[in-house]
């Protein structure tokens, strides 16, 4: 049977939002000053609350244990999300709520709800007791964490955290927010709920570009920190680390399919290019990606996720955009139109994607399937004056992969039997690039305009029949192109304001037709005169 007994005033009470009026009804009932309610469940009723925990119920209709007697926004989100079977269901539009609060006074909150955790009376000085510690926090199989630092000095963090039988949410801030803080915290509202149903997604999706988005003249970092538990068997976990500042970004994710890293260096402020530069560096980039995962027949969701934050890292910043402090940082020598053309645009980098290795054949174990991809920029500027510069940029790429196929294409590939399903080939793929830009400077006049670009392959096959080695064989590949772009980059002493229309067109169409040799070439058309 169920029956509401009186708890008395200041303790915590279970809640939930379609009960709230009855309850308070009830205690309005009662001649004890202020007094509030909870629901008594038979054993009966308490199992039946915990099965439908499981199949998931109408939450409005099932009591929870509660942190905080509030009745707000974020209280009724916990509510209704409670018994949502998915970990993005569960923090579906609470990290929002969170951040939205900025549009007001951006207080402080704290919530979490909990099923009972034993015995029949879904309230005691017991379990508030261990509501109120704030244990409750920070300890959900399923975390997020968002610590935004501010110019001024304040610290925001935001926490998420959802577990088998709880789900807890807070925001804490240290120090004091000026309005502009504020208003630069409210406009990430949108960005943190979309990172948080992206890496809750099945497969998960990085769904960064929002957060990177914040003002650097307001905020000076973002950290964001997910773990979510994966249903396989056995269970695994997915963990997402992201960094950004004024000159730094840095994204790292870890799950079942593998490891997705990308490290972004933006202080060397003067190489960077216009929006339109970078993206065509970026199109070429992840065309590169695109053909070493079909060559190296890569995992296509940890591609996909590679190439999301490969994108994302490398967009939505130049000079422009930098915190005057990092501006200042960045070299004194300017560059020319004639230099940038010679550069991507893009800030340097360093990415790699690692796919786990499976060893599928149990006859052949140390035979694996395996993927692993690095892609890196690197660049400098010097020289004693503007007239003696030197820029010089360096790209590489790099893939590793291994992989089975079946010895008849289009056959199916079996190797978890004895000899008659050892007829297989096992490749493996060993491929290297590299693209060197170098322009120096003699007194104002250029001297050195080269452009130097290598790529290797190597595939070695092993073919099996019946568990015997019948083929055993290496195709190498190598090009190497060497340019001499002083001719086509030599600075017009005339200016724009002395040239024609027509002679500023050629100009510009040569200049681009140059930034069309620079980014790195391992696949394709690469090295076409």
């Amino acid at each position: 049977m169920t029956t509401i007994v009186a708890i008395p005033a200041g303790r915590a009470a279970p809640y939930a939002p379609s009960a709230a009026l009855a309850l308070e009804q009830a205690s309005a009932a009662t001649h004890a000053p202020a007094p509030t309610a909870a629901v008594k469940l038979s054993p009966e009723g308490l199992a039946a609350i915990r099965q439908d925990a499981v199949q998931g119920p109408d939450p409005d209709a099932t009591p929870l244990l509660w942190e905080s007697p509030a009745r707000d926004k974020i209280t009724s989100l916990i509510a209704r999300n409670f018994f949502a079977p998915s970990v993005g269901g569960r923090f579906h539009g609470l990290g929002s709520a969170l951040l939205e609060r900025f549009y007001g006074d951006g207080a402080d909150v704290t919530q979490a709800a909990r099923l009972p955790q034993s015995g029949s009376e879904l309230y005691s000085p017991v379990a508030a007791a261990a509501m109120a510690k704030p244990a409750a926090h920070g300890q959900g199989d399923n975390q997020v964490a968002l610590t935004i630092a501010t110019t001024g000095g304040a610290q925001v963090k935001l926490t998420l955290d959802s577990g088998d039988d709880g789900l807890a949410v807070q925001m804490q801030t240290t120090g004091t927010l000026n309005q502009a803080e504020r208003d630069a915290l409210a406009k990430l509202t949108d960005a943190f709920q979309d990172a948080i149903d992206g890496i809750a997604q099945s497969p998960p999706q990085l769904k960064l570009g929002g957060l990177l988005a914040f003002d650097p003249a307001v905020l000076a970092s973002v950290d964001l920190h997910t773990v979510v538990k994966v249903a396989t068997v056995p269970e695994t976990v997915q963990t997402l680390d992201l960094h950004a500042d004024g000159a730094h970004r840095k994204v790292s994710f870890s799950g079942a399919a593998g490891a997705v890293n990308v490290n972004v260096d933006m202080s060397q402020a003067a190489a960077l290019g216009n929006k339109a530069q970078q993206a065509r560096a970026v199109g070429s980039y992840l065309q590169q990606v695109d053909l070493a995962a079909s060559r190296g027949h890569g995992d296509a969701s940890l591609v996909s996720m590679f190439k999301d934050a490969f994108a994302e890292m490398n967009s939505g910043y130049d000079a422009a955009s930098l915190p005057p402090t990092e501006v200042a940082r960045a070299d004194k020598l300017t560059l020319s139109g004639e230099d940038h053309a010679l550069l991507t645009g893009l800030a340097d980098f360093d990415a790699a994607i690692t796919q786990t290795s499976q060893s599928p054949n149990r006859m052949r174990p140390g035979e694996h399937d395996a993927f692993s991809y690095q892609v890196s920029q690197s660049t400098s500027i010097g020289g004693r004056s503007q007239g003696d510069r030197f820029v010089a940029q360096h790209q590489r790429s790099q893939l590793n992969a291994s992989y089975h196929m079946p010895a008849v294409p289009g056959g199916q590939l079996r190797l978890d039997g004895g000899p008659e399903d050892q007829n297989y080939d096992y490749y493996q793929i060993d491929d290297n690039a590299s693209s060197d830009a170098l322009m120096a400077y003699d007194q104002g006049r250029l001297k050195t305009a080269s452009l130097r670009q290598s790529a290797t392959q190597s595939t070695h096959v092993m073919k099996y029949a019946m568990g015997h080695l019948i083929a055993d064989a290496t195709t190498p590949g190598q090009r190497t192109l060497q340019r001499d772009l002083v001719e086509a980059l030599a600075p017009d002493l005339k200016g724009d304001r002395h040239r024609s229309l027509d002679e500023i067109f050629r100009r510009k169409q040569a200049l681009e037709e140059v930034a069309g040799l620079v980014p790195l070439q391992a696949y394709g058309d690469a090295f076409k005169n």
